[in-house]
């Protein structure tokens, strides 16, 4: 049963968790292309990936209250930053639509090669498990 929620279908999930956050950030950015002053956002997530890859422990978050729920799940959310890619306009808005747009065609490129990958990983499982029949 390991097989089945070992590293990598916990890694795949958490990819996928986060290119739907992006997808939502981009969206978001996007949907504010005509307000006044708005910075586009944008989530990183290579460089937490690549250390949890490398074996080096995720950032340990320390409760205050004997409440607080337990956070020992690595690479839950990618770090969200402001995205300065462009210069403001007259209005103080520094969205592009032409580089959000990429951005968005990346991400969804990402999320369809994620699940084409899980799809590949379940099909081989229940070969397995049906014994090829």
């Amino acid at each position: 049963m390991s097989l089945l929620f070992d590293r990598l279908s916990g890694t795949m999930a958490h990819a996928l968790d986060f290119r739907l956050q992006r997808n939502n950030l981009i969206s978001a950015n996007l949907a504010n292309i005509d307000t006044p002053g708005y910075t586009p956002v944008e989530l990183k997530f290579d460089e937490q990936l690549r250390s949890f890859f490398d074996g080096e422990p995720p950032v340990a978050l320390t409760g205050t209250h004997a409440r607080h729920l337990d956070r020992t799940s690595p690479i839950e959310h990618g770090e969200m930053e402001f995205d300065a890619y462009s210069l403001p306009d007259q209005k103080g808005n520094s969205v592009d639509i032409d580089h959000e747009s990429s951005k968005l065609a990346e991400n969804q490129l990402m999320y369809r090669t994620l699940i084409t990958a899980y799809n590949k990983r379940m099909s081989i499982l229940q070969i397995a498990v049906t014994e090829g029949r």
